[in-house]
């Protein structure tokens, strides 16, 4: 009887632990979490602050967390136990242990892997008592967003200097000189300004000398990339290996027209039905802006690019850079158009540069990009 007795209790007091746990386990218990750069480029590693504080008199051994995020985040080593949940996402776990009336932080290194937003939608925090009979499990929404731009591709030789003749082109230039151009000395004629006239290059030659300026023009340029996949109806989307070569590409290709003095405009045939494109652009802060629209634009693609080329404006711009993952009859054609219009029209392409056309009007250049292992495999 004594034993059937030490039985009953010892089941009465499992059973009041269990049901006490389950009703009261994560009550007065609160995470939360925050990064401590909300905009990074790619490459670039965030920190990830996670604290779980717990508000109440009792102790809790054992707690697990699951922090949801995106693949393209990757996480340090002491964190590589993330469990794969299948698609983009990924489950980061982390186990803490929590005094009365106590909280604990814990700081993770990020790498941000690849362009785009991404977000900490919520997170899972579960307990078990210590007989470990019973799980309670809550969810946290966290609300934390990551806006991750793109970087421009690297090698020296990948593009087409912005100080480098594409052909010739004739070009609008203003009627007066820049005087801040200066290029020598000439004669001083008396139609000068006195406040041109070369005072060094007088005391030299002994004569009145004049500064001798040059005039300017204005270099401004369209990018236009292509991310219709060849030969395929309905229209769909080229391969993400080459839209993710070519936004890198574009990326340098703005930083290098910014770097010169020269301003650009963006376009593309993706990311909605209608294609995106920016306004003229010639600062840093214009450029940035346009990297923060990269890093938002999704690789959907509905516009015929032909259609696309024949529905934009062309008249404010010297030269038209393609980036393009095929070059047809029609491209060229274009190229052939603008010619006429004495504009210079440059195609950087993944694919084959087409054989028997006038080497004078299509500009090409072939373009290829090599990825990280991981970020290889993520595209595929």
């Amino acid at each position: 009887m004594e034993l059937v007795a030490i039985i009953l209790v010892i089941a009465a007091v499992a059973a009041a632990e269990v049901l006490i746990f389950g009703k009261y386990a994560l009550k007065g218990i609160y995470y939360s979490a925050s990064v401590n750069k909300a905009e990074v480029y790619e490459g670039e590693t965030l920190e990830l602050t996670e604290v779980v504080e717990n508000r109440r008199f009792v102790a809790l051994p054992w707690i697990k967390t699951e922090l949801s995020a995106s693949r393209w985040l990757a996480f340090s080593r002491k964190d590589s136990a993330a469990q794969t949940s299948g698609g983009d996402n990924t489950f980061i776990p982390g186990v803490f242990s929590l005094r009365p009336r106590s909280k604990c932080t814990r700081v993770r290194k990020i790498k941000c892997m690849k362009r785009g937003v991404f977000s900490f939608d919520d997170t899972v925090v579960t307990a078990t008592d210590m007989l470990g009979l019973v799980r309670v499990s809550r969810g946290f929404k966290v609300g934390i967003s990551i806006t991750v731009l793109p970087v421009g591709a690297d090698g020296e030789n990948a593009v087409l200097s912005f100080n480098e003749p594409v052909g010739e082109i004739l070009v609008r230039r203003f009627i007066n000189e820049d005087p801040f151009m200066i290029a020598g000395s000439r004669e001083y004629t008396g139609r000068e300004p006195l406040n041109r006239i070369n005072w060094k290059y007088t005391a030299v030659t002994g004569k009145l000398m004049a500064m001798n300026n040059e005039f300017t023009t204005s270099r401004n340029t369209l990018i236009l990339m292509n991310m219709q996949r060849k030969g395929v109806v309905p229209i769909t989307s080229a391969d993400i290996r080459d839209t993710e070569a070519f936004i890198k590409l574009s990326v340098r290709l703005m930083w290098e027209s910014v770097d010169s003095g020269c301003g650009f405009a963006f376009a593309t045939n993706g990311g909605n039905a209608n294609g995106t494109a920016t306004g003229f652009v010639k600062t840093a802060e214009q450029c940035e802006g346009v990297l923060r629209m990269l890093a938002q634009l999704s690789d959907s693609c509905s516009f015929d690019f032909s259609s696309f080329l024949n529905a934009l404006n062309y008249g404010s711009f010297t030269d038209v850079i393609i980036l393009t993952p095929y070059i047809d009859d029609e491209m060229t054609l274009f190229a052939k158009e603008l010619e006429s219009r004495d504009k210079a029209a440059v195609f950087y392409t993944t694919g084959n540069i087409p054989e028997n056309t006038d080497v004078q009007i299509l500009h090409a250049r072939k373009f290829s990009y090599t990825f990280n292992a991981g970020y290889a495999e993520g595209t595929q």
